[in-house]
């Protein structure tokens, strides 16, 4: 079986990390997040990943080129202009040759559940389509699913005010497809969550939603890449430090991760953040639920809370980066500065 990974987006909820990176390729503790996707893929059973790239994503098909990867077959499909996800699996299907059954993954999820489990409820509820559903406790900022007794799905809601969602489901984005649906896909530019989805549920066909109670996170956000990267930390029990970072004795890590290259002074504390690779932590620098991107450099005493720093900025000795502080590439960012500066 293939395995269709949607890459083609343009991470602009990530910005400004993604203006240096494919939002696949951001570290989580240390590790590409799509190779988490990749381990899945593997144990999953399934032969073959379809990359359905877009528009400007050189680097992940620099990093990811057609051939096997740790015993993974890779092939990639490029999109000359912007497909949605329904363009998308129909370009792939067809590119790549993809026969039979298949599964469609979002290349910006992380997600931990028994693939073969969904794969033999799809055939016993003879599916057309299956769709992996997590439980949330707060589904109010995704697409909900509402599901009958028999887990048949029989309406879809788009981000419902608290209070009002139908379920506590949320579209995990893996989607098992027979393949006869290509074809009804919409021509275009058109996104199947809302197209074919809802029209297969109107018309009654038989999509049927696999519920799962595990590990679950869309890194589409900040936020919600920080704390997928604590709970795997947390998980893991102990922080994510790169062989080849320093960190120095008198220095605090607590539920980060610190990537290659990088150097952390004396005095310094990291606590529940992201150091992407190159980063140097000045002596007594403080940096709180922060991500700082490759060769960033925070001054001495400087404090960062809440903040995303984007590739190369430097932030000044003493400095104070205050919570929500979107810091561009290779901008610096001094004490008393109100704002960021290039």
């Amino acid at each position: 079986m293939d395995a269709i990974v949607l890459v083609g987006g343009l991470g602009t909820r990530l910005r400004p990390l993604t203006d240096t990176r494919h939002k696949s390729l951001v570290p989580v503790c240390n590790r590409p997040a799509i190779d988490y996707l990749f381990d899945w893929v593997r144990r999953s059973g399934i032969g073959r990943v379809v990359l359905a790239l877009g528009v400007h994503n050189e680097d992940l098909a620099k990093t990811y080129p057609p051939g096997t990867y740790d015993g993974l077959e890779i092939a990639v499909v490029t999109e000359h202009a912007r497909l949605e996800s329904g363009g998308a699996i129909r370009n792939a299907v067809r590119e790549a040759g993809v026969e039979g059954r298949f599964v469609v993954l979002n290349g910006d999820i992380f997600f931990d559940f028994d693939f073969q489990a969904a794969l033999r409820a799809h055939e016993s509820h003879r599916a057309d389509l299956t769709l992996a559903l997590c439980e949330v406790a707060e589904p109010w900022s995704f697409g909900v699913a509402a599901v009958d007794r028999q887990s048949m799905v029989t309406g879809f809601v788009e981000k419902p005010p608290p209070g009002t969602e139908p379920s506590n489901l949320v579209n995990a984005g893996a989607w098992i497809f027979e393949p006869g649906l290509v074809d009804e896909i919409p021509p275009g530019a058109v996104r199947v969550e809302e197209t074919l989805f809802p029209s297969l549920v109107a018309r009654q066909r038989r999509v049927f939603g696999f519920r799962y109670q595990g590990v679950w996170a869309d890194i589409g956000t900040p936020a919600r890449y920080l704390a997928l990267n604590r709970r795997l930390i947390e998980r893991k029990g102990a922080n994510a430090i790169a062989a080849s970072a320093s960190v120095a004795p008198g220095a605090v890590v607590l539920g980060s991760s610190v990537g290659s290259g990088c150097t952390v002074a004396s005095g310094a504390r990291i606590e529940d953040s992201i150091l992407w690779e190159g980063v140097s932590v000045g002596r007594g620098a403080v940096v709180v639920d922060s991500i700082l991107a490759d060769g960033v450099s925070v001054g001495a005493k400087a404090r960062i809370s809440g903040a995303v720093i984007g590739s190369g900025a430097a932030i000044g000795p003493s400095a104070v980066v205050p919570a929500g502080a979107l810091i561009e590439p290779r901008a610096r960012y001094d004490a008393g500065d109100d704002q960021k500066s290039g």
